[in-house]
Parts: C-alpha cells; sequence; structure tokens
C-alpha cells in the first residue's frame, strides 16, 4: 500500500486510480487530440504543409475508424491471455511507437502528394490508429473494475473537465506556437515532440493504478464464441450498437471536415481555427460535471438525447456562415461543445452499464468495431460529395452548406433508435427537459453554480454555511 506523501496517509486502491487515471488523462490528452480523426493540427498539416486533397484527406481521416472496426479480430484473441490493464499498458507505448516514428520521418518528406509522403503517412496512422483502436477498447473494460457504478456519473464529468481544461491550455500553446513559426514544419515537430513526452508520463502512470482491490494475476476470459454468443442474445446491446453505428456515420460525414472549411471557406489561418475549436473545448469543460450529475439523476438515455437535440440544433448554424459573419463560428463552436459533453459521456457510461459480465471485451470490441465501420464511411463519403461538388462546377461553400444544413437533422434521426434501448432505473426524456428550465441546472452547465448560490441562498451561522463560507471565498 502506498502513502501519500503530503499527508502520510495509506491511499487506498480506489484513491490510487482516482489520482493515477486523473494524471493519465491530463499527460495522454495531446497525443490524443493529434490521433482523434479530423482535428485541426493534422488537417492544417495534410491539407497546407503537404497539399493533399480532400479526397486523400477523407481517405486518411477514416483510417482510426477502419482500424477500429478491425481490432475485434485482434482484441478478444489479446483478452484471452492479457489482463485489460496488461492490453491497455502494451497499446500505449504501441501508439508512443507509431508517433516517434512519424516525428522521425517529417523532415525527410517532400512537400506534395507524392508516393512516399502517402505512403509514410498511410504506415504510421496506421500503426497509431491501430494502437488507439486496442487501447480504447481494453481501457473501457479496465474501467470497469477500477470505477465503481455509484461513482462513474461524478468522476468521469470531474475527470474530463481536468482532461478538457487541460487540452485548452494545450491548444493555446499550439496556436501560439503555429503563429509564431507561421506554421512551418518546424512547428509541427516541436508539437509531436512536446505531446509525446506526455504520452510517456501517461503510459507510465497507468503502469501505477491497479484494479480496486489490488493487484491481479492476469484471468483468461471466456472464449469468444461464447462472448458471441451472449452478445447476440442481448437485444438492448445490439440496438445500441445500431444506434452508435448510425451516429457514427451521419456525424462524420462532415465532423472532420469543419477545420478543412475554415481553411478554405473562411480563410482562417490555423491558429485562429485552433481558437474556435477551443471555444467548443472550453464549452465542454465547463459543463462536464453538471452532465455528470444529470446522468447519476435520470439515466444515460435521456440525458443523451436531450444532448443530441440541442448539440446538433446548434451546428445547424453552421449552414449560414461565411467569410462575412464569422462570429456565427463562435457561437456555434462554444454551443457545440457545452451540448456535446452531455452524449460524450452518458455514451461512455451507457457502454459500461449495458456490457455483459461474461461476454466484456468482446461486447465492447463489437461496439466500436461495428459502429466504427459505419463512422469510416463518413469523411469518405464528405470527401467524396465535395470533389463531386468541385468537378461538376458547384460552389464548394455552397455543398459546404448543404451538408452542414442535412447532417445534424439526420444525426438527430438516430435519437429515434436510442429510444429503443433499455436502460434501467432512467427517467423519460421530458423530466430531464424539465430540469433543463431550472436555473440552477442551467448555471450549472453554464459553470455558474457559484453565482447561484450567493444570489439565491442566505448563509446562516450553522457548520454547514461556515464550510460552504469558506469554499465561495
Amino acid at each position: 500500500m502506498h502513502t501519500n506523501p503530503s499527508h502520510g496517509k495509506k491511499l487506498t486502491p480506489l484513491r490510487r486510480n482516482v489520482r493515477f487515471g486523473i494524471l493519465d488523462g491530463v499527460t495522454a490528452m495531446p497525443l490524443v487530440v493529434l490521433s482523434q480523426p479530423g482535428n485541426f493540427v493534422m488537417a492544417a498539416l495534410l491539407t497546407t504543409s503537404f497539399g493533399f486533397t480532400t479526397r486523400s484527406y477523407g481517405l486518411f481521416t477514416s483510417l482510426p475508424f477502419w482500424f477500429n472496426f478491425l481490432q475485434v479480430l485482434l482484441t478478444p484473441f489479446l483478452a484471452q491471455h492479457l489482463h485489460a490493464r496488461s492490453m491497455t499498458i502494451l497499446s500505449g507505448w504501441l501508439h508512443v511507437v507509431g508517433w516517434i516514428s512519424l516525428l522521425v520521418a517529417l523532415p525527410f518528406l517532400p512537400p506534395e502528394e507524392g508516393p512516399r509522403t502517402v505512403f509514410v503517412f498511410f504506415a504510421t496512422f496506421s500503426l497509431v490508429s491501430l494502437s488507439s483502436a486496442i487501447n480504447g477498447v481494453a481501457w473501457n473494460a479496465w474501467m470497469q473494475e477500477c470505477i465503481p457504478v455509484r461513482l462513474r456519473g461524478k468522476y468521469f464529468g470531474f475527470r474530463n473537465r481536468l482532461l478538457y481544461l487541460s487540452q485548452v491550455s494545450f491548444m493555446l500553446g499550439v496556436s501560439a506556437l503555429l503563429a509564431w513559426l507561421e506554421d512551418s514544419l518546424l512547428a509541427y515537430q516541436l508539437l509531436f515532440g512536446g505531446a509525446l513526452v506526455l504520452r510517456v508520463c501517461s503510459v507510465l502512470s497507468q503502469q501505477q493504478m491497479h484494479t480496486t482491490s489490488g493487484p491481479q494475476v492476469s484471468t483468461p476470459e471466456p472464449p469468444w464464441r461464447d462472448q458471441l454468443r451472449i452478445i447476440r442474445k442481448d437485444a438492448t446491446v445490439i440496438h445500441f450498437i445500431l444506434f452508435a453505428s448510425a451516429l457514427g456515420f451521419t456525424a462524420n460525414v462532415v465532423g472532420p471536415f469543419y477545420p478543412v472549411f475554415m481553411y478554405e471557406q473562411l480563410h482562417l489561418s490555423a491558429a485562429h481555427t485552433n481558437l474556435l475549436i477551443l471555444l467548443g473545448v472550453l464549452g465542454a469543460a465547463i459543463a462536464f460535471p453538471a452532465w455528470g450529475r444529470l446522468l447519476d439523476r435520470f439515466g444515460n438515455i435521456p440525458v443523451m438525447i436531450v444532448s443530441i437535440i440541442l448539440w446538433q440544433a446548434a451546428l445547424l448554424a453552421m449552414s449560414i456562415s461565411t467569410a462575412d459573419n464569422k462570429w456565427i463560428i463562435y457561437v456555434v463552436m462554444g454551443a457545440s461543445g457545452l451540448f456535446s459533453a452531455g452524449y460524450g459521456i452518458g455514451v461512455f457510461g451507457l457502454l459500461l452499464k449495458l456490457t455483459p459480465s461474461g461476454a466484456r471485451t468482446m461486447g465492447m470490441a463489437l461496439f466500436v468495431s461495428i459502429s466504427s465501420l459505419t463512422a469510416a464511411l463518413g469523411p469518405v463519403t464528405g470527401g467524396f460529395f465535395l470533389n463531386y461538388a468541385k468537378s461538376h462546377g458547384i460552389s464548394l461553400l455552397h455543398a459546404y452548406h448543404v451538408m452542414f444544413m442535412v447532417c445534424p437533422v439526420f444525426v438527430t434521426a438516430t435519437c429515434l433508435l436510442l429510444r429503443r434501448v433499455r436502460e434501467e432505473n432512467s427517467a423519460p426524456v421530458t423530466e430531464v427537459m424539465g430540469a433543463m428550465r431550472s436555473v440552477r441546472t442551467v448555471a450549472s452547465l453554464f459553470g455558474l453554480t457559484f453565482l447561484v448560490n450567493q444570489v439565491f441562498f442566505r448563509i446562516g451561522e450553522g457548520r454547514f454555511s461556515t464550510r460552504l463560507r469558506r469554499t465561495l471565498r
């Protein structure tokens, strides 16, 4: 049992996992952001520094989804020989190796979409995507052992806030670096190098985490055929996978092209685009704890439905954005981050809740695999649509506006599939909407709980009020 050096008290396994879990997430966030499909850094690097077409960019953006689909052929096999913790750590080191390979190769690549450049980006992105796919499934399975169900909403709400605040700091640094070095290749090399150092710290933090009952000997899981049989008989899990698959496709037809639209149609720099996207990250960071409390109170599904509707309603405003009214982008990015946070934390909590204990790894692997297959088709479809519009003389601005108008409608329609998923002890959607009308709930989403407490509560002289007064100071 380890001790806390500042207080000299023994840390329980749960507290140890909580602390190192937060440290792992904060230090992993920069490289995780860079590994996500359609992130603004890789969009700028591929489309501006190396001149990739939107079709090629869409294909490279879809790689993480393809490997999320293919990991189902490998992850269940690994789970029969390795504990989820071991799989998470090993895939984390593989992730580091992939990014080191790209960092070393960057100075030797010609600044054009030639065969050698395409091969290097394809090979390194494939390695990064494969390691991320395995890591995602293994980490989800591991968290079922580390964090009890009763704490997940509040814990992951608090954890995600810290992660997104660290992402805000990272993205501010990215904007400053890209502006200072004028989007040069050196800027990207320094950026990747710094993110790699933090990722190494993340994996080292994971090595300090165990299950809540302490280190365990790896135990093999049931054969994958038995796990597959359990999943096939579980209608709730099947409906959940269908919902995630439909949303993954409809959201990713347009999602990865938001930064490209800002570069090409609004003529914004990478640093400016980063600051706009930063508003969404900041909005999510502010709202995560409030969404976590709503999830614990009403259940995942009704909160996710409300979150999706508000999120997509905000994105509809992108369909009227032009270079003459760029202020709309600020509103859209902030609002979409604020509302999408509820879906982000809800889908993870629902996955942990619905996955059968006898088919944990297979259930998560199938969920990630099938939903990622459809998500992989999203950016490919979006890229072909934009190339088709360009080749037929259609204004790209109008083509983007059509995508921005149609896709949110289809994403919202996926809520009909989500309503077919059964979740125990979940409230009706109308109750969540009623809670959203509460001043306290809305204030929590906007990070204004402190202000509401001061306005609506009178502080007395009791022990509780004394503690509250100290908190407010």
